[in-house]
């Protein structure tokens, strides 16, 4: 008897395991679908072929401590973007407002999966580069793993790579009551 309770168990775990990936799945679809469409639009085409690399890369941010964030002590390194002050700030977070408990809001979505499980229904114009593109980097995108400020707001970085040219961009996205996402600000991280 408690045998079967437990399989039962296990089978409804595992179930709700499956639905919170292929929800976790649809909302990054969702999130990469937004800064793409964003892209095309500055690029003016809606019809550009995206080739993105399948390995979501893991942002290294810098949190400062509540005395650089109150400004007892000198801010985060000003050379960096990808300090939480910086994304805050770029959500319009006033330092006023700011707690040092209000860093523990953010959180960097780690997801279960370790490539980018792509949903063609949202964004047709998508496709995963195979391993030699990506080690090529050849007019590749390369996307960060996004840091969610709140459940309707996230922070999410790309890169595009041309052989020895790269460029980055970090966007704020604000999610909409119909489940998707727009793009609320891009900043430029970095280009070479």
């Amino acid at each position: 008897m408690i045998r079967i309770f437990l399989a039962v168990l296990s089978g409804i775990l595992l179930l709700s395991c499956s639905k919170t990936e292929k929800e976790e799945s649809t909302e990054l679809n969702r999130i990469l679908n937004a800064v793409l469409k964003n892209e095309s639009a500055r690029r003016e085409s809606a019809h550009l072929q995206y080739t993105i690399n399948k390995e979501l890369q893991q942002l290294a941010v810098y949190v400062p401590t509540a005395k650089e964030i109150s400004g007892e002590e000198p801010g985060p390194p000003s050379f960096s973007g990808k300090n939480i002050v910086s994304i805050l700030d770029l959500n319009h977070s006033r330092s006023d407002e700011r707690r040092s408990d209000s860093l523990h809001l953010l959180k960097q979505k780690r997801y279960v999966f370790d490539s980018i499980p792509l949903d063609k229904t949202i964004n047709p114009n998508i496709r995963l580069a195979d391993k030699t593109e990506a080690d090529q980097r050849n007019r590749i995108y390369r996307f960060s793993n996004p840091l969610y400020l709140n459940d309707h707001t996230v922070y999410i970085e790309s890169m595009f790579f041309d052989t020895s040219f790269g460029i980055g961009f970090g966007y704020l996205l604000v999610k909409q009551e119909d489940g998707s996402w727009i793009v609320k600000k891009m900043i430029n991280t970095f280009i070479t």
